[in-house]
């Protein structure tokens, strides 16, 4: 692996994330995947790769480098879909971490039982991503 961070999601979560890891490794090896094309181009002028793409979907994680990924960052809008993801990244990538933003802080255990991954709850008065 490589000190590549992919990012799922560029909604306010995964754009702060983005622009925190840009501030303090401008250098860094970083890739947003988000299925909204707004998302994808304003990825790129920030100073992101980015792959227009669904986080469930093998062929856009294969092109977002999921396998290269040392660090991956599920910052979607529904734990269902973050929790899908998170399997579809966990099948290509089994030794990545992955922390997953979750809304509901019922769903930590269902996030929590799959091995290394670390998850964050959201608070319920964060804007949503």
């Amino acid at each position: 692996m490589t000190d590549h961070l992919l990012v799922i999601g560029y909604g306010d979560t995964g754009r702060h994330a983005v622009n925190s890891v840009l501030s303090s490794q401008p250098d860094a090896q970083l890739t947003v995947l988000d299925s909204n094309f707004l998302s994808v181009a304003e990825a790129v002028a920030n100073g992101a790769l980015a792959v227009h793409g669904d986080g469930r979907d093998r062929c856009a994680l294969d092109e977002a480098a999921v396998d290269l990924a040392d660090r991956v960052i599920v910052a979607v809008p529904d734990d269902l879909n973050a929790y899908l993801i998170t399997r579809a990244v966990r099948s290509l990538n089994p030794d990545t971490v992955i922390v997953a933003v979750i809304r509901e802080p019922s769903n930590h255990a269902l996030f929590a039982s799959d091995g290394t991954m670390s998850v964050h709850i959201r608070q319920a008065d964060d804007e949503q991503a």
